[in-house]
C-alpha cells in the first residue's frame, strides 16, 4: 500500500543560483519549481527576499489543493549554519552573516523552517532519494561557487562536534598556495571550485594566453556573474580548447588528491560526485577519479566514486526532506 502524498519545500541557496522547489517527499519528485541567480553581490536584504520571492513562485507552480498545502519548508544555505536557531552564520559565497533565515521564511509562511548547510541537505537527498541509497556511509562532494561535503554516517546525517562536518573545500591542500575565500592560503576551493577554474583561465586570458573563452567568459563576468557557466566551459573542451582542457584536468588532479585522501582517512562506502560543473564535464569527473585511486591507498582505492541521481534537485529534495522530518514526518 502507497503512503498517502506528502509535500514540503525545499530550498537551495547557492553562491550563484538560488533554487525552490516544492517536493512529493513520499516519491522525491519535484512537483513545482523556480530558480534565478542569487546576486550576493547586491547584499543580505536582497538575497533574503529573492529566497522569499522563489518559494513563493516554486509553490504556486505546484498548484497543490489546499488539503494537500507543504508540511514545512527546508533552506540548504551555502556556509556554517546554526540549526537549532535557523540562522546562517558565515556564508563567504553569499556573502551573508548571521542571517535569521529561520525566522525570516517561518514569519512569512507560517510553517516549521529547517536551515542546513547546502552540501549537507544534498546528501539528505541523495541518502534517501538518490545515489546514496543503500549505502550505509558515504560522503557527499559537491563542485560549484565554492566546494563542500555531507557525511552520512549509519544511514544519518553526521554533523560532528560543532556542527560543521565536511568542510572538505577547506581542508589545506598547499601550505603556501592561494588564498582562498575564507581567508586561508592553500584550501582545496582555492584549486577546484568553478570559482577557482574562472580566475585560473581569466589570469591566463589577461596575459595573453589564446582561449575560445575569451570573449564569452569576458562578457559574461561583465555582466556581473563571478563564475564562468559550466555548460560554456564543456563547449570548449569540446572544442579542444588547450587551456581549458589545461586548466580542468588541473582542478581534477587536486580534486582527486583530495577525494583519495578521504578514502584512506574514512574508508566510506561510497564517494558521491555533484554540483553542475561534475554534471557538465566529463574530463574533470573522470581527471578526479583517475587521480584518487592512484592517491589512495591499494584497499581503500576500490571505493566507488559516482555522480548525483538527483542532479540540480538534490539539494531541494533534501531539505524539503528534512523540513518535513520538523513535524514528525517519518521516512521508511
Amino acid at each position: 500500500m502507497s503512503k498517502q502524498k506528502a509535500y514540503a519545500l525545499g530550498i537551495d541557496l547557492g553562491g550563484t543560483k538560488t533554487l525552490a522547489a516544492v517536493v512529493d517527499i513520499t516519491t522525491g519528485e519535484v512537483v513545482g519549481s523556480a530558480r534565478k541567480r542569487t546576486r550576493a553581490e547586491r547584499g543580505q536584504d536582497f538575497v533574503s527576499q529573492r529566497t522569499i520571492e522563489l518559494a513563493t513562485i516554486a509553490i504556486n507552480d505546484a498548484n497543490l489543493s489546499p488539503e494537500d498545502s507543504i508540511l514545512a519548508i527546508g533552506v540548504g544555505a551555502a556556509g556554517q549554519v546554526d540549526r537549532k536557531k535557523g540562522v546562517v552564520l558565515d556564508a563567504p559565497n553569499l556573502g551573508v552573516h548571521d542571517m535569521p533565515l529561520g525566522e525570516i521564511l517561518g514569519n512569512q509562511f507560517g510553517k516549521p523552517v529547517y536551515v542546513g548547510n547546502d552540501v549537507e541537505v544534498a546528501a539528505q537527498g541523495e541518502n534517501i532519494y538518490g545515489s546514496g541509497h543503500g549505502y550505509n556511509n558515504f560522503v557527499c562532494i559537491f563542485i560549484g561557487t565554492g566546494i563542500g561535503s555531507g557525511i552520512v554516517q549509519n544511514g544519518q546525517l553526521y554533523t560532528g562536534l560543532t556542527g560543521t562536518a565536511g568542510e572538505v573545500g577547506h581542508t589545506i591542500i598547499d601550505t603556501n598556495g592561494r588564498i582562498c575565500g575564507c581567508g586561508s592560503r592553500g584550501c582545496l576551493e582555492a584549486y577546484a571550485s568553478r570559482t577557482a577554474i574562472t580566475k585560473a583561465i581569466m589570469a591566463e586570458i589577461h596575459h595573453g594566453r589564446p582561449s575560445v573563452l575569451a570573449d564569452d567568459a569576458a562578457r559574461q563576468l561583465r555582466q556581473g556573474e563571478t563564475v564562468i557557466r559550466s555548460g560554456i566551459l564543456a563547449a570548449a573542451i569540446q572544442q579542444k580548447d588547450e587551456l581549458t582542457i589545461e586548466v580542468i584536468e588541473e582542478a581534477g588532479d587536486y580534486l582527486g588528491r583530495a577525494l583519495g585522501s578521504i578514502m584512506n582517512f574514512y574508508n566510506p562506502d561510497c564517494i558521491i560526485l555533484g554540483g553542475g560543473v561534475i554534471e557538465a564535464i566529463d574530463l574533470l569527473f573522470e581527471t578526479a577519479i583517475h587521480r584518487a585511486r592512484t592517491t589512495a591507498l591499494a584497499a581503500p582505492s576500490k571505493t566507488p566514486i559516482v555522480r548525483t541521481k538527483l542532479g540540480d534537485y538534490s539539494g531541494v529534495v533534501g531539505a524539503a526532506c528534512l523540513g518535513a522530518q520538523l513535524t514528525g514526518y517519518k521516512f521508511s
